[in-house]
């Protein structure tokens, strides 16, 4: 588990965390953090400010990113105090951590010491039901240790130790301990697989049986705790097709689709995307010609463009450069600061809609009436010809 820590940090280390902030890296089972008097799930992305606590269940794990790249592992049954001063401190309430540290040293507190390290850290308390003697174990994977207690402290390296409560200075083990082993967490990660599997298994069963609410209510809480499963968007799509919920839909296969791009291939989902953007889409030009008179009261937006698809005055061959040549506009326009771009294929739809497509001429008039639907500021048109 060190290594992975070691090569996780390395990976993260061009990473920017604002001063202050603590951001969730990845989530396995059960975990949570002290919100405002509550206990909410921990979330991968998460960014948090400010002092909170954290906690894990019984096959709950989890790994976060401290101010100056430190990184923090939650193992199971734990609960963790992360408190933001001007350097970050963590204060170790039940259960155990592990912490690689970054640019600076990690400060950490536990039964009344203090501890300092620049490398990596395990730390691991032995209360009620433990096979030890009761106390705080730890040891330095990689660095060294700075214990500091009353009246002396202590450097260690590579050596298991433990402190009891009111203790002075910290025990050197003769040999290492199964609470600090890389087996335990390996086996802890089995467990919280085959726990997450059977709940999948559960939520695919609902889905085959129509029973789609509740197959959506066992995969939404697959999720929440593991949001790195990737077959769970697929099947909430499909799910959210058959409540009739598109929008649902088209979020959670698009979704899919960015995590699994091959799956979501060999599965058709890049068809039923399009086939959910395009129904989208004439929704949203229906309401917009729908409710004409209300959209020409308002304003346009500020520095808005939309560009339509040229006129091909020309050879028919060359028709498809139409929308090429508006997407190399699109392009360069994207570019200039400031400056918001309509996407094109909501243009593109709702002039074929008022017809200033099929006429090949476009008039002062409809032109101000296609800008006034979008509600862009400008529209750009144009004509090519290839003899």
């Amino acid at each position: 588990m060190h290594r992975l820590l070691v090569g996780l940090l390395v990976a993260l280390m061009t990473t920017a965390v604002m001063a202050g902030d603590v951001r969730v890296l990845s989530v396995l089972g059960q975990v949570q953090r002290l919100n405002q008097g509550q206990w909410v799930p921990l979330k991968v992305g998460d960014a948090i400010q400010g002092a909170f606590d954290v906690r894990s269940g019984e096959l709950g794990t989890a790994q976060l990113l401290l101010d100056g790249g430190a990184v923090l592992e939650v193992p199971r049954s734990s609960e963790i105090a992360v408190l933001v001063t001007p350097q970050t401190v963590l204060k170790l309430v039940s259960g155990g951590l592990s912490v690689l540290a970054g640019k600076q040293e990690v400060n950490l507190q536990a039964l009344g010491f203090d501890f300092r390290t620049g490398g990596y850290l395990r730390l691991h308390h032995c209360g009620a039901g433990c096979k030890e003697v009761t106390g705080l174990y730890g040891k330095a994977f990689a660095g060294e240790v700075i214990v500091e207690y009353p009246g002396g402290r202590s450097v260690l390296k590579a050596k298991p130790f433990r402190v009891t409560a009111g203790g002075r200075r910290p025990v050197l083990l003769a040999r290492d301990t199964d609470l600090l082993s890389d087996d335990n967490q390996l086996e802890l990660a089995a467990k919280s697989k085959l726990v997450l599997a059977d709940q999948i298994k559960v939520g695919m069963d609902a889905f085959k049986a129509g029973q789609f609410s509740q197959a959506r209510e066992v995969l939404l809480a697959v999720r929440e705790t593991s949001p790195t499963e990737k077959i769970v968007s697929y099947y909430l799509g499909l799910i959210a097709l058959e409540l009739k919920d598109n929008d649902a839909a088209l979020k959670h296969l698009q979704q899919y689709a960015i995590d699994d791009p091959q799956s979501a291939r060999d599965r058709g989902v890049n068809q039923l995307v399009t086939l959910l953007l395009t129904n989208q889409l004439q929704n949203e030009v229906k309401q917009a010609l729908q409710t004409e008179s209300a959209i020409s009261a308002e304003k346009p937006e500020p520095n808005t463009i939309a560009v339509q698809a040229f006129t091909n005055r020309g050879d028919p061959a060359y028709a498809a450069l139409a929308k090429g040549i508006a997407a190399m506009v699109i392009t360069d326009l994207s570019k200039v600061p400031g400056l918001k771009v309509l996407e094109r294929q909501k243009v593109q739809k709702l002039m074929d809609e008022i017809q200033l497509s099929e006429s090949g001429l476009v008039t002062q008039d409809t032109m101000v009436k296609a800008g006034r639907l979008i509600r862009a500021e400008k529209v750009v048109v144009g004509s090519f010809g290839v003899q």
